[in-house]
């Protein structure tokens, strides 16, 4: 079985890793969010999530994080390996977990 887990080695911790990704790294635009990445040394992908209060009350940008946090985790094997941002598009609702994670290996393709 493989690990399951999401250990602070796959996650963007600071503000200041957030903000070099945002200066140098790529952005692709999916149907529901985008990512900005930047390429990394370490051989595995990192995450980094926002979701502005314009996306809802906590509760909605709570399960925003819950779901994407559970895509990255499932399918890490299938990102390059990048420090990248996901940021929830303004004004959309939270999709199914299909659909979600439809959108975002289609980004990580074009990554």
């Amino acid at each position: 079985m493989r690990d399951q887990s999401f250990p602070k080695a796959f996650r963007l911790l600071n503000r200041e890793e957030f903000k070099r990704v945002y200066a140098r790294g790529k952005k692709v635009v999916g149907c529901y969010v985008l990512i900005h990445a930047l390429p990394n040394q370490m051989g595995h992908p990192r995450l980094g999530i926002t979701v502005t209060k314009k996306s809802g009350k906590a509760v909605v940008r709570n399960r925003w994080k819950r779901l994407i946090r559970e895509i990255f985790r499932r399918n890490r094997e299938a990102f390059p390996p990048v420090d990248m941002v996901v940021t929830v598009r303004r004004g959309v609702e939270p999709p199914s977990y299909w659909d979600l994670e439809r959108d975002m290996l289609s980004l990580a393709r074009r990554l």
